[in-house]
């Protein structure tokens, strides 16, 4: 039996999401493959549209199958029009740990909605207009000296 991970981005704007991922789930089982890794990843902006939408929910799956087998799950995706893209890749082992595409959206999850972040852009902003402030004020003392002083 072989690894794949199969990644696939769904139109977020559609309900029937959670139900197409369960049903991948299910038909890996059915074909007697194994799950080793199952992420609903969630909504996230994609990096360019794609049928003129600007984000896609995102579903991860990391499955052990025969090879045979695999075309019950690739028949999946070719024919539901909900699935925007879909890549399937073959692994050379099981991966089981949290993608980096789960952690990446996790930490700008965190970013966004902790308070914390947003004081200290509105903090840096406000020691930036100080720096440039001190900055302008140094370089108008500057000018304001007569030239023998100056040099």
């Amino acid at each position: 039996m072989n690894h794949y991970e199969i990644v696939f981005v769904v139109d977020p704007q559609l309900d029937k999401e959670a139900k197409l991922f369960k049903k991948c789930l299910d038909t890996v089982k059915s074909i007697d493959g194994l799950t080793h890794r199952s992420e609903d990843i969630g909504v996230r902006k994609l990096a360019y549209p794609i049928n003129d939408k600007n984000t896609g929910h995102y579903f991860l799956l990391n499955i052990e199958c025969d090879p045979e087998k695999l075309k019950d799950v690739e028949a999946l995706f070719k024919f539901d029009e909900s699935i925007m893209r879909s890549s399937l890749v073959k692994k050379k082992r099981a991966e089981t740990e949290p993608s980096s595409l789960m952690t990446q959206t996790k930490k700008q999850l965190k970013a966004e909605t902790s308070p914390e972040s947003s004081l200290d852009v509105k903090k840096t902003d406000k020691d930036i207009k100080k720096q440039e402030e001190q900055s302008g004020a140094d370089d108008q003392k500057e000018a304001s000296k007569p030239d023998s002083e100056n040099n």
